[in-house]
């Protein structure tokens, strides 16, 4: 089953000559069946009802059984997992908005008690599809198809789908039509696609639909030759299979007859229109779905604070990094009208990591990274304010000499529980196919020295480093910020502000609105932060520090709004499913 005539024509094209018996067949309500030797291909027409009545359409009409159906098309892909050009196979098929709006959030149908919202994919039919493919020189991205009636536009609903579906690989708009059709009639389903763009923010001239035809084509010449063949196994059952409308805003469900000649897949033509790719599961190979190992869960949440009385002092950690002094200078020494005093103790990033994750050291408040986030907001709110996101702004790979080949290298890194480690994690996943080699953890003054010394092959850096690696003789071979933003249209986050829940609503409130005057002020006047700045930047050169602020200090830090929101739960989300970090609750980012 496809969505559109050019959809249906790529799959088609991969599927051959008709052969004998095939041709085009009518059926009832104007739809016309493509024959061909194993398959059979129809155009459903674009969302889940046209394609649900479509399917079901040619199964009640086939005098003898289909084996298999398969919603095939194009759709958009959730980076980093499905790029533009990647194909994806369903290992569920999900109707991700056949639900409800609650005030506690999203609740699919299923927990409202009036059907489903997953068809799931038998995993051995997963797994002979994806090592076909393997096999074939294409290999695929395996995990959830995403069924919408609405294509995503923006990247606050692609973050938003991303965490709801974890692992999920596209969107299109037929896949759960076609699988309620072929419930019905007791047959298999599964949505194969090719990704023409990515999911987030509404970008035409991105899109690349002529490629992901061309994909899609490929892909069914293979299906057609090693798997629609052999697809039916049990008595009673023709070999033939239907193909459906795969990933995509146009793909409709379609089915064929047994008794057409041989075993194929019903599908139809490939949308105008494209879906943005949905976030990131696991990459398929021979063997199906690659193997992840899932971090420890975080603790238990620990009661709120609910009602805790308004304290008047705070022990508060964050870097004496240029960005950090200049936020909290007001806040610091007194001038921001009713905010609590504040006891500073100043710690490079990986230690306030630490201390939070420890849950025993004696801060109210600190400046850590998100990418320990899901292991600390049991015990700490994240803060709308204060921290670190932006564009333009991500870590660097830094090597002795340009465009050096990172595979089996040992690299640096400032920290294992760092938001530069994972956006780290998510390119070398992407760029470098064999692997990195060991990853050693340096205090963050020791890595450009120790690249440039020969002590290491590659060293990830942050923050001032953007503006002094040269000094050292060294080559950026790779911004990991642009990457990110690459793939996700969103803002990088680095650095948050968290605040122990057991201080209560009104504490944890008063400290956003203190954290967002002191960041006011700071604009409103900046020579008076610049001594506090100076006093403990690791680059004295005062042209340094002010790139540094110009670069981490923007409207994210005054406040993180949908978009910040998005970019983190983004981030979490993705490294979530390549098993980087624990999954997030549904109630994890919220503020009182």
């Amino acid at each position: 089953m496809t969505a559109v005539a050019a959809e249906a024509d790529s799959v088609a094209g991969g599927l051959g000559s008709a052969g004998p018996g095939g041709g085009e067949s009518p059926l009832p309500g104007g739809f016309v069946l493509r024959r061909h030797a194993r398959a059979d291909v129809l155009v459903a027409g674009v969302g889940p009802a046209a394609a649900a009545a479509a399917t079901a359409t040619a199964l009640a009409c086939a005098p003898d059984p289909y084996a298999l159906v398969v919603s095939a098309g194009i759709a958009g892909g959730f980076a980093p997992h499905a790029p533009i050009g990647a194909v994806v196979v369903s290992d569920a098929v999900v109707g991700a908005d056949l639900g409800a709006q609650t005030p506690e959030g999203y609740l699919p149908v299923d927990a409202l008690g009036f059907g489903r919202s997953v068809h799931p994919v038998d995993e051995r039919l997963v797994a002979r599809i994806a090592g076909a493919l393997a096999d074939g020189g294409r290999p695929c991205a395996v995990g959830p198809v995403l069924t919408v009636s609405t294509v995503t536009g923006t990247a606050a609903r692609a973050a938003e789908l991303a965490e709801r579906h974890p692992g999920a690989v596209a969107e299109a708009m037929e896949g759960f039509g076609v699988a309620e059709a072929a419930a019905a009639h007791g047959l298999p389903v599964v949505e194969v696609r090719a990704v023409s763009n990515a999911v987030g923010p509404r970008d035409r001239a991105a899109w690349r639909i002529g490629e992901a035809l061309g994909a899609l084509r490929d892909t069914f010449a293979l299906l057609d030759r090693d798997v629609f063949g052999t697809v039916a196994e049990h008595p009673g059952t023709h070999p033939r299979a239907t193909a459906g409308p795969t990933a995509g805003p146009t793909a409709a469900p379609t089915a064929a007859p047994t008794g057409l000649p041989t075993a194929g897949p019903v599908t139809e033509p490939a949308a105008e229109a494209a879906t943005e790719p949905a976030a990131g599961p696991a990459v398929g190979s021979a063997a199906g779905p690659a193997a992840r190992t899932t971090p420890a869960a975080p603790r238990r949440p620990r009661p709120r604070g609910v009602g805790a009385p308004v304290v008047t002092k705070l022990k508060i950690a964050y870097s004496p990094c240029p960005n950090d002094t200049f936020v909290f200078d007001a806040w610091a020494h007194g001038r921001v009208p009713g905010a609590p005093r504040l006891d500073v103790t100043f710690a490079d990033i990986d230690l306030t990591n630490g201390w939070a994750e420890g849950g025993e050291a004696p801060y109210d408040v600190l400046k850590v990274s998100y990418a320990v986030l899901p292991w600390v907001l049991d015990e700490y709110a994240l803060l709308p304010c204060g921290g670190a996101l932006g564009r333009g702004c991500g870590p660097l790979v830094l090597t002795r000499e340009p465009g050096a080949d990172l595979t089996g290298k040992t690299v640096a890194v400032p920290s294992e529980r760092s938001t530069a480690y994972l956006l780290f994690r998510l390119w070398a996943a992407d760029v470098v196919p064999g692997g990195v080699g060991e990853v050693v953890v340096l205090p963050f003054h020791e890595i450009m020295p120790a690249v440039r010394d020969g002590k290491v092959d590659a060293g990830l850096v942050i923050h001032e480093a953007r503006f002094t690696y040269r000094n050292y003789g060294l080559h950026a071979l790779a911004d990991m910020g642009e990457h990110w933003e690459h793939t996700t249209g969103l803002p990088i986050p680095l650095g948050a502000i968290i605040a122990k829940r057991s201080l209560g609503e009104d504490t944890l409130r008063l400290l956003a609105e203190s954290a967002r005057a002191s960041v006011r002020m700071a604009w409103d006047d900046p020579s008076v932060s610049r001594p506090y700045v100076l006093e403990h930047a690791q680059e004295m050169d005062p042209k340094v520090a002010d790139q540094h602020i110009g670069l981490y200090v923007n409207e994210f830090t005054a406040d993180l709004g949908e978009t910040g929101y998005a970019a983190v739960r983004g981030l979490l989300t993705r490294a979530a499913a390549e098993g980087l970090v624990p999954p997030l609750g549904p109630d994890a980012l919220r503020f009182p």
